[in-house]
């Protein structure tokens, strides 16, 4: 069986992004990270306030923006100790 014909579309890659407001967003695509980039204009789904975000090329027409479910992600740098 050829591997060159796919069936499955690859999983949509999500970025988060963040709002004046507070709200967290999502810009999700299916772009080669490693692609050359364009910089392109989306909404904050709470507040409608403009953010400008790079994607790889070809991806503009073809991006979601969605509010962000779950709990805060962690942001590192605790403690620690010895």
């Amino acid at each position: 069986m050829s591997d060159t014909f796919q069936t499955v579309t690859p999983e949509r890659r999500r970025e988060q992004h963040r709002c004046a407001c507070g709200a967290r967003f999502e810009v999700g695509h299916h772009g080669d990270v490693l692609a050359t980039v364009v910089s392109v204009e989306v909404r904050c789904p709470r507040c409608a306030a403009a953010h400008v975000v790079t994607v790889p090329r070809g991806t503009e027409r073809d991006l979601t923006v969605e509010p962000a479910a779950g709990p805060e992600p962690e942001t590192g740098g605790g403690g620690g100790g010895d």
